[in-house]
C-alpha cells in the first residue's frame, strides 16, 4: 500500500504554481484530500451545500448518492481542511463560478462538474512537477489519512470516517511494528 508522508505532501503542495489560474483551486482539492480521506468520486460529487451550507462550516455531509455502498455519512472537518474549502468557495467567487449550494465544489473552465479523471491528471501533474518518488494519486491521500489516523485512534473511527462497511476493510491501514507489538505486550500486569 502506497502513502504519501506529511513532509512529501507539504513538497507537492509548494510546487504548485499559486499564480496558474487553478493553481488555488488545485492547492485547495489536495489539502481537502490529506485532510479528510475523501474518495476521489466522492470528491468530484460535492455540492458547495455538502461543505458550505452554514456557518461555521464545520463537517462535510456527504449524500448517500455519491459515497460508495450508497451510505452517507458525515466527516468531521479539522482547520486546515475548513481552510480549504474556504479556499475553494473564494477561487469558485473570485473566477466567477457559480456558488450556489447546488453548485459543483469543483468545476472546469466551462463551470461544470469536474470529472475523476481530471482530478487524477492534475495530482499526477503536480506530483511530477514536484519529483516526488512516490506514486501519488487521490487514493493515496486516502490511505494515508487512514494509516496516520489509525496509529492515533481507534480503528472504528477509522472504519467510520472512510465509510467502510466491514472492519476488515480498515484493518490494512494498520502497521504495528514488532516493537509496537513488544511494548503493548510490556503493558501487561505481571502475575
Amino acid at each position: 500500500m502506497r502513502i504519501i508522508t506529511p513532509s512529501a505532501t507539504r513538497h507537492l503542495l509548494a510546487a504548485i504554481p499559486p499564480r496558474s489560474p487553478f493553481g488555488a483551486r488545485d492547492h485547495a482539492v489536495i489539502r481537502l484530500f490529506a485532510q479528510t480521506g475523501l474518495r476521489v468520486g466522492e470528491m468530484v460529487g460535492l455540492n458547495v451545500g455538502n461543505v458550505y451550507s452554514q456557518a461555521p462550516f464545520d463537517q462535510v455531509d456527504l449524500p448517500a448518492a455519491i459515497c460508495k455502498g450508497r451510505h452517507s455519512r458525515i466527516i468531521p472537518l479539522n482547520h486546515s481542511a475548513r481552510q480549504a474549502i474556504q479556499d475553494l468557495i473564494d477561487f469558485l467567487k473570485m473566477r466567477g463560478f457559480q456558488a450556489s449550494p447546488d453548485s459543483p465544489l469543483l468545476q472546469d473552465r466551462r463551470h461544470r462538474r469536474l470529472p475523476v479523471r481530471e482530478v487524477q491528471r492534475l495530482v499526477q501533474v503536480h506530483r511530477h512537477t514536484a519529483g516526488l518518488a512516490v506514486r501519488a494519486t487521490p487514493h493515496t491521500f486516502r490511505h494515508s489519512f487512514a494509516s496516520q489516523l489509525a496509529s492515533r485512534v481507534s480503528l472504528r473511527i477509522v472504519q467510520q470516517l472512510l465509510g467502510h462497511r466491514f472492519l476488515a476493510s480498515t484493518e490494512v491501514y494498520l502497521h504495528n511494528q514488532p516493537d509496537q507489538l513488544a511494548q503493548a505486550v510490556a503493558t501487561l500486569p505481571a502475575f
